[in-house]
């Protein structure tokens, strides 16, 4: 899936910042005992990549760091993937981007904060027929693609989560989706089985209920109506969840008079 040119951007940023305040590393093994190497510390000139610290993984620092260097490893696959694809695409490197990234608008400060207090599995209507996938208990097959999609892309999620306003017929979002890059969120509502009367009349009366309460199309809640019940559309509940998050940028926070190549402190 293509990403939307500030998207791509920020996400590159992102992990940039991240992987300079993070301890770089990697993991070997010398005479048999598997060991961790610390090819740098944020803030300590005695530990380079020529000056490695090795530390055997049954040793308190070894233990210590391991979880660290495997997020390491995690976050620099990723970035290296970006760039690469970055590079792929463009001929000019990507722009800065001006973080802390902040919402001209957000009347329900939906911030990384926000997603971690959301309860999620929240809803009060019972699945007919449960679909099981991982850990979560989904009630469509529809919910399920929509999943596998935010996994494939890359994008946290909360199933049903509850809302933080006054709500008596207890609506509760599909999804829950952490844009943490930006420091956002935003709900996702898959709306099928529109040859049902029952369940378009619900989704009617939610969608009036969000937006009498403030949630705007495309920037805290976005529909994806599955006109075809039988055929779910990847492609675009995709395009819609990053043209969200693409619309969530403003373009004051990418500075295009400075397009750098990156640079990792450390490597």
């Amino acid at each position: 899936m293509l990403l939307p040119l500030k998207v791509h951007a920020v996400k590159i940023r992102y992990r940039e910042r991240l992987l300079r305040s993070m301890p770089h590393g990697r993991f070997g093994t010398i005479n048999g005992k598997k060991c961790l190497f610390i090819t740098y510390l944020p803030g300590n000139d005695q530990v380079s990549v020529h000056k490695q610290k090795r530390y055997s993984l049954c040793s308190a620092n070894g233990k210590k760091y391991t979880p660290q260097i495997e997020q390491y490893l995690k976050v620099k696959a990723e970035y290296d993937q970006l760039l690469a694809d970055w590079r792929a695409m463009y001929s000019f490197e990507p722009p800065e981007v001006k973080f802390p990234i902040v919402q001209t608008y957000d009347p329900h400060r939906m911030d990384n904060e926000f997603f971690v207090r959301a309860e999620d599995n929240t809803g009060e209507v019972p699945a007919k027929h449960p679909v099981y996938s991982g850990d979560d208990i989904l009630k469509s097959k529809n919910e399920q693609f929509g999943k596998d999609v935010l996994c494939k892309i890359g994008i946290p999620y909360k199933y049903e989560p509850g809302l933080d306003i006054e709500n008596p017929d207890d609506f509760a979002p599909d999804f829950l989706l952490s844009l943490y890059e930006i420091d956002r969120c935003i709900y996702a509502e898959i709306c099928g089985m529109s040859d049902d009367y029952d369940y378009s009349r619900r989704t009617a009366r939610k969608i009036n209920f969000y937006s009498r309460n403030n949630y705007r199309q495309g920037r805290e809640i976005i529909y994806c109506f599955m006109y075809d019940k039988y055929n779910f559309d990847e492609e675009c509940f995709a395009s819609l969840v990053l043209s969200a998050y693409d619309l969530l940028i403003p373009d004051s926070a990418i500075d295009w008079n400075h397009c750098r190549p990156p640079c990792i402190t450390g490597e």
